[in-house]
Parts: C-alpha cells; sequence; structure tokens
C-alpha cells in the first residue's frame, strides 16, 4: 500500500484552513451573540412597554379583574400566554448561552490543534 495513513486523516493545510475558519467564527461570536441578546432584550422591554397583554401576567390580571377583557381574547390568553411567551424569551437566551459556552470550548480545542499540527 503505498498510502499508509488513515483515511479521516487531513492534510495539515487543510486543518490549518479548517481551523482559520472556525477561529474566525468563534473571534465574531460574542458580537453576534451580544446584537442577538440585546435584539431579544430590547423585543421583550418594548413589548412590555407597548403590548403588556403579551408579557406581563399581572396586566392581564388586572384587565381580567376590571372586566377590560372581553371574553374571547380572555379564553384565548387567560394567564398562561404572557409566561409562555417570557419562557421563549428565555430559551432563545438560554440557547445563545450554551452555542457561545460550546464556541468557547472549540477555541480551545482550536488551540490545542494548532500547538500540534506539524510545522
Amino acid at each position: 500500500m503505498a498510502n499508509d495513513r488513515p483515511v479521516n486523516e487531513m492534510p495539515a493545510i487543510e486543518m490549518r484552513r479548517v481551523i482559520h475558519r472556525r477561529r474566525r467564527l468563534i473571534r465574531v461570536w460574542p458580537a453576534i451573540a451580544l446584537l442577538l441578546a440585546a435584539a431579544t432584550a430590547g423585543f421583550y422591554i418594548w413589548a412590555f412597554l407597548h403590548q403588556p397583554i403579551l408579557v406581563n401576567p399581572l396586566h392581564v390580571l388586572n384587565l381580567m379583574q376590571t372586566g377590560n377583557l372581553d371574553s374571547a381574547t380572555q379564553t384565548l390568553l387567560a394567564v398562561t400566554a404572557p409566561m409562555l411567551f417570557l419562557a421563549v424569551g428565555a430559551l432563545v437566551l438560554l440557547l445563545l448561552a450554551f452555542v457561545t459556552a460550546g464556541l468557547v470550548s472549540e477555541g480551545r480545542l482550536m488551540r490545542v490543534l494548532e500547538k500540534n499540527l506539524p510545522s
């Protein structure tokens, strides 16, 4: 056999290219994550101020108690809609946190791989 290296082994130059692309993503991810987190937080602040029926369960309860919430909307929203809406926002932020943690870990791996690549 002329080629004794394993099938899944990448040549060093190709590995360097992969590492370079991944490091670039890792480098720009904090800005992307911060922008997405700020957009998510901004949306929820806007919704809390301008559409409180979507995100503020106390507002919905107040409308129900004062009778200002029509029965169709009351049936549709009840108190669960704001809670679910807040839960979705929390899940988006949690997803951003997990992706960030994964990319931090991948950055460490990239540094180890670069140190062990043949020159």
